[in-house]
């Protein structure tokens, strides 16, 4: 069989670049394995590809790919570039009425049917892990198995009916999962960057699954439970990494959080430096797993920047979130890495549901007293919700007719829904004095002096004192009813990292 797999971008610009996507490799890898012929088509190579192929038909790239002529045309999609792949499913079926088109991610996985309802080119979702689903799927399309008897599936019938299978159990054993096929992308071209790596730089995925359940994040959910390689497969891939494409010296692992498991993380710094590799490597971190000893560990096996997701400067929001982490662990974590010469980043969001406004400002305090540089410690004032998630349920208990491939009309209006259809929490967003004064303190980071102003206790105390006298209850307005900030002036918010 030919199989195309391609990576569809969203209209956003990552402000750490772009890199292959080892979901798509993996599955590059198994049907290569298998003896079919694969090819893939990556549409965001750097920030430079995305407008060419965000909602715009591009007759070379699709030439290329009819030319192929797959009888598999294999997708992932999240909630970000979901327009823009039914964009894509649907100009393909039109070349090629033929060819199936499979869809997976985490987006379509929470809503499979009414995914299925909406983007009618779609045949056929992959629900989680795909490699031993795609897999028995080609065997069902070669008439060796029965489509139904199919694990991990959700696809459309004859009749329109929606079929969605038994789950498939997560892969226990990572270790016998094929490398990524990295050849068939273009590694040279991408321009990733995070911290202070740059250049020719490879992503890693070490583990699946994440140990926590904040609210915002469905990880949780959609991999069911978190496993882990071993340090010797991990490093294998590294040296094979390195043979194949000799001008990468830099690595970013993947993992969610790839310090949550501390025997995992030393075991593989221990094998790095056991094998002499010099690289130089960055990963995400969670603050309350990271002490001297530990990081001294991952400095020593060529570790340069740890990133955290911060959130919050107060720990009533912090256990509020379920983040499992208090402001003292945050503080610490950021100077015992630079302590230990490695680079410690930070992202912060502001105007949570069911946070309180005064928290909010301990955020921006918790900014200037964290002595990181304001490129490496951001904070947004949007809040954005994913599918699976506790916020959307939250979300939708209010918001009943909302729907992520019909959205309301409403929902269009002002900062509800980005201009990609990122949706961004209505109900406890602020307007007007508290989320103008929220804006201009964050930014005022930038100002060194100004910065250190922010960090003495008296003069927080003052601007707390001011504010509360200028808004009249310290919990945000709920506006369950009508949208909140319909115009320009009016809560327009900045942009999400995530």
């Amino acid at each position: 069989m030919h199989i195309a797999l391609l990576n569809i971008p969203d209209c956003g610009n990552s402000g750490k670049g772009y890199s292959a996507p080892l979901g798509l490799a993996y599955i590059g890898a198994v049907v290569r394995n298998l003896g079919h012929e694969v090819r893939a088509y990556d549409l965001c190579v750097s920030k430079k590809s995305l407008g060419r192929f965000y909602l715009k038909v591009d007759e070379d790239m699709c030439s290329r790919i009819a030319g192929f002529r797959p009888d598999i045309v294999g997708m992932s999609c999240t909630t970000t570039n979901r327009f823009n792949v039914n964009f894509w499913a649907d100009e393909l079926k039109r070349r090629l009425p033929e060819a199936k088109i499979v869809v997976g991610g985490p987006h379509p996985f929470f809503i499979p049917e009414n995914y299925l309802k909406s983007c009618r080119s779609v045949d056929v979702l992959i629900m989680g892990e795909g490699e031993s689903t795609i897999a028995e799927y080609i065997e069902a399309l070669e008439g060796r198995r029965c489509l139904e008897q199919v694990n991990g599936l959700a696809f459309r019938q004859a009749d329109e009916s929606i079929i969605i299978s038994k789950p498939r159990a997560p892969i226990d054993n990572l270790d016998e999962i094929p490398f990524p096929a990295r050849d068939l992308f273009p590694m040279s071209e991408y321009d990733l960057s995070f911290g202070p790596i740059s250049g020719k730089t490879a992503t890693i995925i070490t583990s699946r699954g994440c140990g926590n359940a904040c609210k915002f994040c469905s990880t949780a959910q959609y991999w069911r439970k978190v496993r882990y390689r071993s340090a010797g497969n991990i490093v294998d891939e590294i040296e094979q990494i390195r043979r194949a494409f000799p001008f990468i010296q830099h690595f970013v692992f993947f993992d969610d959080t790839l310090t949550f498991n501390r025997e995992h993380a030393t075991a593989l710094c221990d094998e790095i430096v056991r094998r002499r590799l010099r690289i130089r490597w960055g990963c995400w971190s969670r603050t309350n797993c990271i002490d001297e000893p530990f990081a001294r560990r991952l400095r020593d096996a060529g570790c340069v920047v740890l990133s955290f997701g911060i959130e919050s400067g107060h720990d009533e929001t912090l256990k509020t979130i379920r983040k499992n982490a208090t402001v003292a662990d945050n503080l610490r974590a950021l100077r015992v890495g630079r302590e230990q010469g490695i680079c410690t980043r930070g992202t912060m969001i502001a105007g949570m549901p069911e946070e309180k406004f005064p928290n909010a400002l301990d955020s921006v305090f918790f900014m200037a007293a964290s002595e990181v540089p304001p490129s490496d410690l951001r904070m947004s004032l949007k809040t954005f919700i994913f599918p699976g998630t506790y916020w959307e349920k939250w979300f939708r208990e209010r918001h009943p007719d909302f729907s992520w491939e019909a959205i309301p009309e409403r929902f269009k209006r002002g900062s509800k829904m980005d201009a990609y259809g990122n949706i961004a929490l209505p109900c406890y967003r602020w307007t007007g004095l508290p989320y103008y004064a929220l804006f201009a303190l964050s930014r005022m980071m930038i100002f060194p002096p100004a910065k250190r102003l922010l960090a003495v206790p008296w003069v927080q105390r003052t601007i707390k004192s001011i504010l509360r006298l200028a808004v009249r209850s310290e919990y945000p307005r709920e506006a369950c009813g009508e949208p909140v900030g319909t115009n320009r002036k009016e809560g327009v918010h900045a942009p999400a990292r995530h």
